[in-house]
């Protein structure tokens, strides 16, 4: 019985796709190329491997073989291609990256896509964790590159690691869209406030701005995560003070965003291990990639871009 691979792979996208329809939009072919495909690997085999209805295909006994098989194959041909790029000069690695929230959605997953085209021997591992726990993997090695947050001054790294100012966002007032309108700072003592939790690094401009208002109106909600804040912005609850990559790109409906440069900003930092940014390292390119990818899209958190009420 002599197998054609090709077909192979054919079988196994329309698997994984669910369907003739959908494994043709994704190998770029026509629906009828697939289902010829298909059907020479049935002759082939001697059996029939799709189960063919309007819901999608499923594979039968004799088809699940051959996809597993395949699978088997496809990892082979993955593990040959990944021992042979050191071969060929490329850097290899994994690279674990602890990260907050906003900068993971916001930064790194959308760097990801392009890093498996740009560095395809480095595997990329991303972590949502705080500083804390986050520096304790540092320590052991299984963190390379740690993103922090800071509150305008930076401070200093300690002993064997070095920080790298990354990006600096301001931190925006987001109000109920039915609120009065904040045009100056001096109109920050109408706000009503949200109550943000003391060991988060927001309420430290909302320290800033209660220091300089005579009078502060507290509301008697509070939230640890921006999802809460939003929603309590939404629900016209009150407002607050974020950075703005807490609500760059999501739905703003209830909610007006307002840019007073007396807010000051947040300042995000990368951490690594001295030594590590060089570009011989797959720590290294990674951190080159970061830095050129926020460098391409540094407009996105500029205050030019932002939704402002003046």
């Amino acid at each position: 019985m002599h197998l054609d691979p090709k077909r192979l792979q054919v079988l196994l996208e329309v698997h994984r796709e669910g369907g003739i329809v959908a494994a043709s939009d994704y190998l770029g072919v026509s629906a009828s190329a697939v289902s010829q495909q298909i059907k020479k690997l049935e002759e082939e085999v001697g059996l029939d491997l799709v189960d063919r209805n309007p819901a999608g295909a499923l594979l039968t006994p004799a088809g699940r073989i051959l996809v597993n098989g395949a699978e088997r194959i496809e990892n082979n041909l993955n593990d040959i291609a990944r021992n042979l790029r050191p071969i060929a000069g490329h850097l290899t690695g994994v690279v674990h990256i602890g990260a907050f929230h906003t900068v993971i959605r916001n930064v790194l997953l959308p760097l990801t896509s392009q890093l498996e085209q740009e560095l395809p021997g480095v595997e990329i591992h991303i972590d949502e964790s705080g500083e804390g726990p986050g520096m304790t993997k540092m320590r052991s090695g299984k963190f390379d590159l740690l993103m922090l947050e800071r509150d305008t001054a930076p401070g200093n790294a300690p002993r064997g690691f070095t920080d790298v100012q990354f990006i600096d966002e301001p931190w925006v007032l987001v109000s109920p869209s039915n609120a009065p309108l904040v045009g100056s700072e001096r109109d920050l003592a109408d706000v009503q406030w949200l109550r943000v939790a003391p060991d988060t690094i927001g309420a430290l401009p909302m320290q800033r701005v209660a220091a300089a208002t005579s009078h502060i109106h507290w509301v008697p909600y509070s939230y640890i995560n921006y999802e809460a804040a939003h929603a309590l912005v939404r629900a016209g609850k009150g407002s607050t003070i974020m950075p703005y990559m807490a609500i760059q790109g999501i739905a703003l409906g209830g909610m007006r965003v307002t840019t007073l440069p007396a807010l000051g900003f947040r300042r995000i930092l990368v951490r690594h291990r001295n030594g590590e940014d060089s570009p011989n390292t797959a720590t290294g390119q990674v951190l080159a990639a970061l830095f050129q990818w926020v460098a391409t899209h540094h407009n996105d958190w500029r205050g030019n871009t932002y939704e402002t009420t003046q």
